[in-house]
């Protein structure tokens, strides 16, 4: 077994969102940070909210020589949210609340309605790639209100941006290019809030594993930009950078070799590789547990869904009307190497959704103030 992290919401991704809504005067539920506080406290004109998806603290530790400029500036550790995935995180950030009220929980979800289960962010089926949907399938049963709408709501004054890869804004195939349109954008002399997502760290991440020469020469660009960034803006301009979760190097489990298991099951296996949530015929309710300890006892650990519910290991608050039917009767959750191997398509060398500090760990990064 690893060493497990358990999120630690009042310390977490999620307590940035709450700082940032806190700087902006709208209501929020979950404790901020007292360092990211007091530097929104002198109220910089810019507030530049960067998440560098799979860029952990246990990344950056690999990655140190490249990432020197970004270790220099890293001021804390944190948590993520539980699953340390991009669907459930990068929703908390952009939200301000906790996977179990938002219900984005994880990369594929089991939705009744569909018959199906969706990725949220590509919109279509995760078993039939080729079943996609003529309308926003998110929209339809989890949509969300995000910071930038409660910002503008509160603050007519602030002008708020996304900034995002080329699978969503062309220009920008590399992160230098993200950067160079931040920049651009605060040349005047109005107040803006930026969000900026990049995402190739994780993509090499998943490709080539967590100690490969490809995923070096990422963070090598990514802590090049970031210093130029740091470097081009004044004291009235506040950078943020975190990430959504880190990565491990991961041996795959075919789970389809386990036919005594899935025909357990009434649906297929949904969320994520290292956080599975499994969906049992009623007859083999008190069975399922016997089976699946005999074949994974030293790789997962396997709750009642509910149990996790009450261990608050999804946050706390009031609870989205569908996040349990999306959670299934049993959930697992990898405490080593291991990760479910659920489809057809390449495995990954590395991943992340579980509870090793490897994957919950991530980086407070911020400007020097003056």
């Amino acid at each position: 077994m690893r060493n497990l992290v358990f999120p630690d919401y009042d310390h977490s991704l999620l307590s940035i969102s709450s700082s940032i809504l806190k700087h902006y005067g709208i209501d929020f539920a979950y404790k901020s940070i007292d360092l990211l506080d007091q530097r929104l406290s002198k109220n910089p004109k810019n507030v530049i909210f960067i998440l560098v998806d799979a860029l952990g603290s246990e990344i950056l530790k690999k990655h140190h020589e490249k990432a020197s400029f970004l270790v220099k500036q890293q001021k804390d550790v944190l948590t993520t949210v539980f699953p340390s995935t991009t669907t459930s995180a990068t929703t908390t950030a952009l939200t301000g609340l906790p996977p179990i009220r938002t219900a984005w929980i994880g990369w594929q979800q089991f939705i009744k309605e569909e018959k199906g289960h969706v990725v949220f962010f590509l919109n279509s089926d995760y078993y039939y790639e080729t079943r996609t949907y003529d309308y926003n399938v998110s929209d339809k049963y989890v949509k969300n209100t995000k910071l930038y709408e409660l910002i503008e709501s509160k603050n007519s004054d602030v002008f708020t941006h996304e900034i995002f890869p080329k699978f969503k804004q062309e220009e920008h195939d590399s992160f230098s290019k993200q950067v160079g349109t931040c920049l651009k954008l605060i040349e005047d002399d109005r107040k803006h809030f930026i969000y900026m997502y990049w995402d190739q760290v994780d993509s090499k991440l998943h490709d080539f594993g967590t100690e490969s020469k490809e995923v070096d020469d990422e963070i090598s660009q990514v802590n090049d930009a970031v210093k130029h960034l740091f470097e081009s803006v004044g004291d009235d301009t506040l950078i943020v950078l975190t990430a959504d979760h880190g990565q491990i190097d991961i041996e795959p489990v075919t789970i389809n070799k386990y036919t005594d298991l899935l025909s357990m099951l009434k649906e297929k296996p949904a969320i994520e590789a290292r956080a599975t949530a499994f969906y049992v015929n009623e007859e083999f309710m008190e069975d399922f547990p016997t089976v699946f300890n005999k074949h994974f006892k030293d790789k997962f650990v396997l709750y009642k869904s509910e149990e996790l519910i009450k261990m608050d290991l999804f946050g706390v608050g009031e609870i989205h009307p569908r996040f349990k039917e999306y959670i299934g009767d049993y959930f697992s959750i990898a405490i080593d190497k291991y990760a479910f191997h659920l489809s057809d398509k390449p495995a990954h060398k590395a991943t992340h959704a579980g509870l090793t500090k490897d994957e919950m760990l991530i980086p407070l990064i911020m400007n020097d103030s003056n």
